[in-house]
């Protein structure tokens, strides 16, 4: 049970080292890790090293994986661009195995001694120091979790298991490595628990070589599972870190079957390539399985990329995702920038529409339909607030930096008004039967959305009939909730989901309405004649609107 305790409380500091590590680097790095990705895109050889770098710093290419597909999916890489960057991800985790090869017990202890004291002196208080207290503290538990793993196996019955291990044949090694990678969902583990083994004595160094492309084989899959309901774009970086991972075993594997063909004895060579270390013979046999996957598959990334667009082809969502302006490259010419940024805010602007049914028509489209463009224009939205960021961090001048925090907040009012009306369409395609009231409420704020996206695209867009339409009508709404509350109307149910249509509809004409105002402060000039207040609408629209709401009232009472 001792033996059971120590690996387990092994591998618990293993991976609470490695998450430690990983957060507080890339906390302690900020966005240059981000920027560094993005800025990889010269050649793949530097593509390439910026992976490996990558992997180094996080411990996990699925972590590599994932950052890149997120600069893939905001358009900042394209797949072919980040394709060394996940094979170089891979080679870059090796790190974590060569170090296990070594026999740093007395250091881990040093460490954790030294991060201990600087806790208890305040250190990790320090504003900059304490990302990087952090880090160390990752990388101490970290070494404590490797040096309790390789101590796990002193009191267990060496003989009883190296007599056990002596029967399984090779296959079932290969599959016990694929079987801790998908556990651990980390090909670096199941290679220091092989190591662990190897030390004990009770794993011969020719089990480890099939324990560890095994590992190598299972991380490929893992990385798979963990992508969830990913699709599309998203989840083709994870067929490339497969395709990385299947090409370094199959290599391998082959090597290993072929070399007695030509009189070699592969178990001697495996010895040599550790300079008759077996512990650094496994590191080698590690990296060598990274490098023969992700140099192959750098140097063909065409192919590879067409293999990833085979097995998961660009999904509407990601159509939707993509801006159509922004290029991270712009923020070079601040001027050019801001007329991109807005454009793609004028962009999402226009997409507003269409996350409003039109109940007019047969196929009206479902609530997922409008739930997946919402989330598209969400995803636009968040890129371009992130170009936004970056090119005020440029240092801009006073009237462009002016002309940039007015984009910002502009742009806060376009996913606020997304999101109102992607509630607001989810509640009025939940009805089995649409009550009238529901269907002119919707109608109405279609049409008001409309109406915003027109004014938009036109050059000489006139909003003061859009700001006098979304003027306020809290008492009209407030008698139309007045009406709900004390008529009977059907299921109870019914009833409160108008309410709840009519509180949503009266968010979103209010978003409108602030939105237009920004919008025209933009176009009209400073000092420029408004006809009147952005608050009064005319008599006659007052009075249209009024009577339209009126008359919604009375169909209720």
């Amino acid at each position: 049970m001792t033996s059971l305790g120590e690996l387990l409380a092994g591998l618990g500091l293993l991976f609470v080292g490695l998450k430690l590590l990983s957060a507080n680097l890339q906390q302690a790095l900020g966005g240059r890790l981000r920027e560094l990705l993005q800025r990889s895109t010269a050649s793949p050889l530097a593509g390439f090293l910026v992976g490996c770098v990558a992997g180094i710093v996080t411990q996990s290419s699925n972590a590599v994986a994932v950052i890149s597909g997120n600069l893939v999916r905001g358009r900042a890489l394209t797949t072919r661009d980040a394709i060394p960057i996940v094979a170089g991800g891979n080679v870059g985790t090796a790190a974590l195995v060569v170090m296990a090869a070594i026999d740093f017990h007395l250091a881990a202890l040093m460490l954790v001694g030294f991060v201990g004291l600087g806790y208890q002196a305040g250190l990790d208080r320090k504003g900059r120091l304490r990302d990087w207290m952090g880090v160390l503290l990752g990388l101490a538990l970290l070494f404590l979790g490797i040096d309790f793993i390789k101590a796990a196996p002193r009191t267990v019955d060496i003989d009883a298991l190296a007599a056990f291990a002596d029967t399984l044949p090779p296959l079932v090694s290969l599959a016990i490595g694929v079987a801790v990678a998908l556990v651990t969902q980390s090909s670096s583990t199941a290679a220091i628990l092989a190591l662990a083994g190897l030390r004990a004595g009770f794993v011969e160094l020719d089990d480890c070589f099939f324990l560890v492309v095994g590992a190598n084989l299972g991380s490929g899959i893992a990385s798979l599972v963990a992508a969830g309901g990913l699709s599309g774009v998203g989840r083709q970086l994870c067929y490339v870190h497969i395709l990385v991972k299947a090409i370094g075993s199959g290599l391998l594997l082959l090597l290993w079957y072929a070399v007695p063909a030509f009189g070699l004895d592969p178990s001697l060579l495996f010895v040599e390539a550790g300079a008759g270390e077996a512990p650094a013979s496994v590191s080698m046999l590690f990296l060598v399985l990274q490098l023969a996957g992700a140099l192959p598959v750098t140097m063909f990334r065409d192919l590879a990329e067409r293999f990833a667009d085979r097995f998961s082809p660009p999904s509407l969502e990601d159509s939707v995702s993509r801006p159509r302006f922004i290029d991270p490259a712009a923020t070079a010419d601040p001027a050019g920038a801001l007329d991109l940024s807005s454009r793609e805010i004028g962009d999402l602007v226009a997409r507003l529409g269409a996350l409003l049914p039109d109940l007019d028509v047969a196929d009206v489209a479902s609530p997922a339909d409008i739930r997946l463009l919402w989330r598209g224009g969400s995803a636009v939205a968040a890129t371009t607030d992130a170009f936004l960021v970056q090119l005020i961090g440029r240092g801009l001048s006073g009237a462009d930096l002016e002309a940039a925090l007015g984009q910002q907040a502009r742009l806060e009012g376009v996913r606020s008004l997304q999101d109102a009306l992607a509630d607001f369409s989810d509640v009025i395609l939940s009805f089995a039967t649409l009550p009238r009231l529901a269907f002119d409420l919707s109608e109405s704020l279609r049409l008001m959305v409309l109406q915003l996206a027109e004014t938009g695209a036109a050059d000489d867009g006139d909003y003061e009939f859009l700001i006098a339409l979304t003027a306020d009508r809290s008492e009209h709404l407030n008698a139309l909730r007045g009406s709900l509350a004390t008529t009977a109307l059907g299921a109870e149910h019914d009833a409160q989901r108008l309410l709840l249509a009519t509180s949503l509809f009266e968010r979103a004409v209010w978003l409108i309405h602030r939105l237009a105002v920004a919008l025209r402060a933009v176009e009209t000039p400073l000092g420029a004649p408004v006809s009147r207040q952005a608050d009064e609408p005319a008599p006659a629209e007052r009075a249209g609107l009024g009577a339209g709401l009126e008359s919604a009232g009375r169909q209720t009472g």
